[in-house]
């Protein structure tokens, strides 16, 4: 039961994972149209991976006897597990080799930074700082993406479960 589970999820998590993966490409080729074209596409993205998100912890309870709020909720984590595997995966991809302006952009950004705190060469190593920012950059979009996760399956997993239609005072 245990391998079902996981095997559902695996498969929900790469399709939500596309969501994603085709948003991030989607915003890095627009980066310099309109700022309102980056919100609107946010907002898509949003509505879509939580829809498809409530979607699939909906769809793994039919055909079950019961399907209460922590199976819904384990569920909805397993998926956003799996998707955020291959959505850091795909950003450490999409910084280092796809789109390697955006790491360039990112470290140009945190050496201003930097420089406007005051922190100097001799203060902190940036060049080593600069070197692991990729991966840096992928395992803080994990940790994001399994905080989102848990998140919006504790507030779906309410909807996802079936419904009780008896009360304790029934026989």
């Amino acid at each position: 039961m245990n391998q079902h589970i996981w095997n559902k999820a695996a498969v929900y998590g790469i399709i939500l994972a596309l969501v994603s993966v085709f948003f991030m490409v989607l915003q890095t080729l627009l980066m310099s149209s309109a700022k309102w074209l980056n919100i609107l596409f946010w907002i898509i993205k949003l509505a879509g991976t939580l829809g498809l998100l409530f979607y699939f912890m909906k769809d793994f309870g039919k055909g079950k006897e019961t399907y209460t709020y922590a199976d819904a909720f384990r569920f909805g984590l397993a998926v956003s597990f799996c998707s955020s595997i291959i959505a850091a995966g795909y950003y450490y991809l999409h910084v280092m080799f796809i789109f390697p302006d955006t790491a360039t952009q990112f470290s140009n950004a945190l050496l201003m930074g930097f420089e406007q705190a005051g922190v100097t060469a001799e203060d902190f190593n940036t060049d080593k700082l600069i070197a692991r920012l990729p991966l840096i950059l992928m395992i803080s979009q994990f940790i994001w993406f399994n905080i989102l996760g848990l998140l919006w399956s504790s507030l779906l997993a309410s909807g996802a479960r079936h419904k009780i239609t008896t009360t304790p005072f029934e026989s």
